[in-house]
């Protein structure tokens, strides 16, 4: 019986052996090329930028006030982004006022990148509400423009410096003014993202 044991196992196992192939040797010849990017398709990044904000054409009426941000982008590809940023700005003005914003934007994102830096560019625009002298004033039309250069610490957060330019007009149709008002905004912005 043990005899009869021992040569079932022994044909098993050359059977084994008998089935299991060589993998061709083109294949094994055959180098591997992987190349890492930062960002892929469907990778996502939150966005929070403090800085300040500076009037550029209301003359000695706005001084320099401040603004923080919020945004959310989502990559098409490893380097095209689609997304949105919530602000909240202000300026005091010459009577001790403030003008509020409060812009919303939808916009693109190009993110060149070079070793671990990333160099994003991005246009969007949306709408805002905005208030100065208990006058309000929505929806007001925003168009933003926004280059940057951000640091990638590790996979998962990356910090950097930039600017905003933000154009925000306000046109009136009643007689309540005689012409509109065409803000214009120059920011330079800390921010900290975090990559998922």
């Amino acid at each position: 019986m043990k005899r009869i044991l021992s040569i079932v196992v022994f044909f098993l196992l050359l059977s084994v052996f008998a089935v299991a192939q060589d993998a061709p040797e083109d294949d094994m010849d055959e180098v591997q090329d992987f190349s890492y990017s930062m960002n892929g398709r469907g990778d996502q990044y939150i966005k929070i930028a403090i800085m300040p904000n500076f009037p550029l054409n209301f003359g000695d009426q706005l001084y320099v006030g401040g603004a923080a941000e919020l945004g959310y982008y989502r990559f098409l590809n490893s380097w095209l982004a689609l997304g949105g940023e919530l602000s909240v700005g202000y300026n005091p003005t010459l009577g001790s006022n403030s003008l509020t914003f409060v812009p919303i934007t939808f916009g693109v994102s190009f993110q060149p990148a070079v070793w671990k830096i990333e160099f994003p560019i991005t246009l969007s625009t949306g709408f805002a509400f905005e208030t100065c002298q208990n006058r309000k004033y929505f929806p007001g039309f925003v168009a933003k423009a926004e280059a940057g250069a951000f640091f990638r610490m590790n996979e998962g957060w990356s910090f950097g410096l930039g600017s905003d330019f933000l154009y925000l007009p306000q046109w009136y149709t009643t007689d309540e003014r005689a012409s509109s008002d065409y803000g214009l905004f120059l920011t330079a912005f800390v921010a900290a993202r975090y990559h998922f």
